[in-house]
């Protein structure tokens, strides 16, 4: 950034902090409070909208996609004072970094904003699947810059892992990484040591029961079984793998099971 520079927007100022393009911290901070703002004290949030990584994407529709989403500017706390440009574009849409003194507002802000964000989506852009990465709560210029990669590395992951998810959050992106690299790289040796025990039967029962919550009522209406017939098939999963699904950890280790089992078989059909 030009020390020169008196004309600079919000966004430009942002943008440049999130690729690194300054040598003077003190003179970025400065210029942070002309705009309201303590980059130092106050949070900030990225949230990044994305058009799906296959498509192509103009400049033209970047701009249609910020100008569309400008009302959500206002659902900031800090945002809604800064009389500046607020949208920047990036590689496939646009990034809003979401401004507030403290991180409860910001994470109630970020509702809001998606919220109202999916809204407009769907009643303008009905054809066009945006993805909205959301990044951390962060303060400072490296955090400025941390949230942003973090909102897009949502968007990436999610596009691989949640397909169907339209909103994506960092963390929750990093854990499903997390897991698919355990699984990837465990995973069928777990299933041909616990799994190839049980019928075909018993490992959809099994699986079942994790996804009604381990409400065994809820699997016996959902496969249109009795209840006894749920607990029997729960029982000879322990009588042949010597894990119980009401001991904790054991019951922990088969849904981490039939967890690897899905990220396989949704792992097979991708290719």
């Amino acid at each position: 950034m030009n020390k020169n520079d008196t004309n600079i927007t919000f966004s430009s100022y942002l943008n440049d902090i999130t690729i690194h393009f300054y040598e003077d911290v003190a003179f970025m901070e400065s210029v942070g409070k002309k705009f309201g703002i303590d980059v130092n004290k106050d949070y900030f949030l990225a949230m990044s909208f994305l058009y799906p990584s296959d498509m192509i994407v103009s400049y033209e529709d970047k701009r249609a996609l910020m100008e569309l989403l400008t009302p959500i500017v206002l659902c900031g706390p800090l945002n809604k004072s800064i009389d500046s440009p607020q949208f920047m574009t990036c590689d496939k849409g646009t990034t809003l970094f979401l401004a507030a003194h403290t991180k409860e507002e910001l994470s109630s802000a970020s509702t809001r904003a998606c919220d109202e964000a999916l809204d407009l989506l769907k009643k303008n852009l009905p054809d066009v699947f945006i993805r909205i990465g959301i990044g951390t709560s962060e303060n400072g210029l490296t955090g400025i810059e941390r949230t942003y990669q973090n909102s897009l590395r949502a968007v990436n992951a999610g596009e691989k892992f949640k397909k169907e998810r339209r909103v994506l959050d960092f963390i929750g992106m990093e854990i499903y990484s997390a897991i698919n690299a355990m699984v990837l790289a465990h995973g069928q040796s777990l299933i041909s040591t616990i799994l190839l025990r049980l019928t075909e039967e018993e490992q959809t029962i099994l699986g079942k029961y994790y996804k009604c919550k381990e409400q065994a009522p809820a699997v016996a209406a959902a496969l249109h079984i009795s209840q006894e017939e749920v607990q029997n098939a729960l029982y000879r999963v322990k009588e042949k793998t010597g894990l119980d699904v009401n001991d904790t950890e054991d019951n922990f280790k088969l849904n981490f099971v039939m967890i690897a089992k899905r990220v396989l078989e949704k792992e097979k059909k991708r290719r």
